[in-house]
């Protein structure tokens, strides 16, 4: 069976825009699977072409190659060079920062030969052209015979069928010369050996056939010592392996090590960035709740009935008024999780009078909570004063804020000091009759400051907070004077307010609600859904809904920054690589040349960007836990937020184990992105233009 058939190859090159030269015209010719068959002709006479189809490193315009009956289209090309083809290439093209061992290694790595056999016949091949002794040396350190020894013991380590050989002797002294066309014509009795050479006297003593060529057409072939057909070469049953791209890779990695460390550097800023936005976008509301926690009126809201009125569009207009009681306490909702109040707001405001021995105190609110029993509060925000249960209802706590103010405007502690509220106010009655009845609210207590607190500073006022229940308390022991003698019954401030009308100012347009135990905290009151019409709210609520809003702004300008930073780190790897690609890539078409696939040489560039990506998670994992702690202490200075960021690596949105697996797939997904597709559009469509291109 013939080795190589040739059917009607052409070969054209573009020279202009819309000229052409023929290198070489309607070839037909073949090839037994034995000898040693030269072809000669002068420069540009379309030798090298010719030679260049058959090694498939360039590719005919038209015609097709017949590789023992069958059509090289129908074969892959790494099959292709790593097991039927051995190419000895002019120049050498060995790697040169590598021994002439793993030079030699390299296609018997490639076919899948483990690294233990491939060192064996790698030596073994060495050794047969006589370069045992070099074996360790690196490429740049061996004389031209010598490398183009090494080349031979590389295309014969995975015993190919055809040796292609381009001007072997080219660059060489006649001793040199000598040897090489000695182990040549040795190799030529077990398979073809195809040379190209302008040394007619080594090629007329050395060759079994000579094909002359010019203008790119035969003119000679003439066979000098009939060859008979030797057995064809088989080989081995082996699936091409990808072990060897670590080692490549590696050590590409430490060639370009300062490259790779600023390429890390850049994915290390981006890395961070997403794991910190990560941290901040997956705790953000938790952090926020936990912080709203921190007010100590946080179960104090007040419920009201809103009905709109009018308006269209964005614009609408609404009332507010005081939900009927009876459709509370039907309310089961409501009725589990709160104490239903009058809310007294109408006649002892936030802003009543504060003052200590006569001397008045500006800036500082008047809040109530429901009592100060066990459940009604959390004990753990006192930091000054009572930690147990408040004996007594004439006692006050004030927030951090408030007693600051105390404080500097007194100019002492205040702890356990007596404070007095007070507030007057008229309150008119109109009759169905038409009078007008006229009673004096009039409130002066005084109270011992027993604890301080500590709240969320964010948004915080100076507060003192008093108990409710004693408030209530007052309400029923103070009678309206008149109002009792105009009705004939007796009536106090409580039921004053009880019995007003929903749309009446005095009954502040709503029920207060209190959280029957502090506990019921975890219950988000954000998103209660109280009933109809009905709408909760709270100075909580207020902070915190402010809170997210803030929030949620510097969440957008950090994905933005993100995003940014994200874009940027993909164009520099992509520049790194590219970069590095266009340095190595003689060393990439060498590689394809003995048989490494397109994935291969993708593979080695992407485990190098892999490598400097792994790198990039360690120092980003450190760096964002390190920031994470710094970045939350500062805000917790500010406004007060703990924990703001936590890296969520056992639950994300709530599954287990996403952010891990996310920030792997997404850092693969990044490096493939700008590694392989700037490789990938760069690479040139031949061996010979990749070659050719440096």
């Amino acid at each position: 069976m013939k080795a190589l058939i040739l059917k009607n190859i052409s070969k054209k090159y573009q020279t202009g825009k819309n000229s052409y030269f023929t290198a070489l015209q309607n070839t037909n010719i073949s090839f037994d699977s034995v000898g040693l068959t030269s072809i000669i002709g002068k420069s540009g006479s379309g030798k090298s072409t010719l030679i260049n189809i058959i090694a498939r490193i360039d590719e005919p315009t038209t015609g097709e190659l017949y590789l023992f009956g069958k059509s090289n289209k129908k074969r892959k090309i790494e099959l292709f060079f790593n097991k039927d083809i051995g190419i000895v290439f002019q120049s050498y093209n060995l790697i040169e920062q590598y021994s002439a061992l793993y030079n030699v290694e390299l296609p018997l790595l490639i076919s899948g030969l483990s690294p233990k056999l491939a060192k064996v016949k790698a030596k073994e091949k060495l050794n047969e052209v006589g370069l045992n002794e070099l074996a360790i040396s690196k490429i740049n350190n061996l004389s031209g015979g010598e490398k183009q020894r090494v080349a031979i013991a590389r295309a014969l380590a995975n015993d190919p069928r055809i040796l292609i050989c381009d001007e072997p002797t080219g660059a060489l002294d006649s001793s040199n010369s000598i040897k090489v066309m000695d182990i040549l014509k040795e190799i030529s009795k077990t398979r073809l050996v195809l040379i190209v050479s302008h040394n007619l006297q080594l090629v007329k003593e050395y060759s079994d056939r000579i094909i002359e060529i010019s203008d790119g057409k035969i003119i000679s072939d003439k066979t000098i010592n009939k060859n008979e057909e030797g057995k064809i070469l088989s080989h081995r049953k082996s699936k091409t392996s990808s072990s060897w791209i670590n080692k490549f890779s590696l050590l590409n990695f430490k060639r370009r090590i300062k490259r790779n460390l600023f390429s890390s550097l850049a994915l290390t800023v981006c890395l961070t960035m997403f794991i910190l936005a990560a941290g901040f976008i997956s705790n953000k509301n938790t952090s926020i709740s936990d912080a709203c926690y921190k007010q100590l009126d946080y179960g104090s809201g007040l419920i009201y009935k809103e009905t709109k009125t009018g308006g269209s569009g964005v614009i609408t207009l609404s009332k507010s008024t005081r939900p009927p009681l009876k459709e509370l306490l039907q309310n089961q909702k409501i009725t589990e999780i709160f104490e239903i109040c009058p809310n007294f707001d109408a006649i002892l405001p936030a802003n009543s009078i504060v003052s200590y021995q006569d001397e008045s105190i500006n800036d500082l609110g008047v809040f109530t909570l429901y009592d100060f029993s066990d459940v009604s509060f959390d004990h753990s925000l006192i930091i000054k004063g009572k930690t147990m249960n408040f004996i007594g209802s004439k006692e006050v706590i004030l927030n951090e804020s408030g007693y600051n103010l105390l404080c500097q405007t007194l100019g002492k502690d205040t702890l356990n000091e007596v404070i007095t509220i007070e507030n007057q106010i008229d309150v008119p009655y109109y009759s169905e009759f038409g009078d007008t009845i006229i009673d004096t609210f009039s409130f002066k207590q005084s109270f011992i400051i027993s604890a301080v607190v500590k709240e969320l500073s964010y948004l915080n006022t100076p507060k003192i907070y008093y108990s409710y229940s004693f408030i209530e308390e007052v309400m029923k022991d103070n009678i309206l004077i008149n109002l009792s003698t105009y009705l004939s019954r007796k009536i106090s401030w409580y039921d004053r307010i009880i019995e007003t009308d929903d749309n009446s100012y005095l009954s502040s347009y709503s029920y207060r609600l209190f959280l029957k135990d502090y506990r019921f905290r975890d219950i988000d009151l954000s998103s209660l859904n109280v009933g109809d019409n009905l709408v909760y709210s709270s100075t909580s609520l207020t902070i915190k809904n402010s809170l997210t809003d803030f929030l949620k702004v510097a969440e957008y300008g950090l994905l933005l920054f993100l995003v940014i930073s994200l874009v940027g780190t993909v164009i520099i790897i992509s520049i790194i690589s590219f970069t590095s690609y266009s340095e190595d890539r003689k060393n990439s078409a060498i590689l394809t040349s003995i048989g490494a696939s397109k994935n291969n040489i993708l593979d080695i560039y992407f485990r190098e960007s892999i490598l400097t990506g792994l790198i990039s998670l360690l120092s980003s994992l450190l760096l964002s836990f390190g920031l994470s702690k710094l970045i939350n202490l500062v805000i917790f200075r500010f406004i007060d937020l703990s924990n703001l960021i936590v890296i969520p690596f056992n639950s994300f949105f709530g599954l287990p184990f996403l952010f891990p697996i996310l920030l792997i797939a997404g850092l693969f997904l990044l490096i493939g992105l700008s590694t392989i597709f700037p490789i990938s559009f760069s690479k040139l469509k031949t061996i010979k233009g990749e070659l050719q291109s440096l």
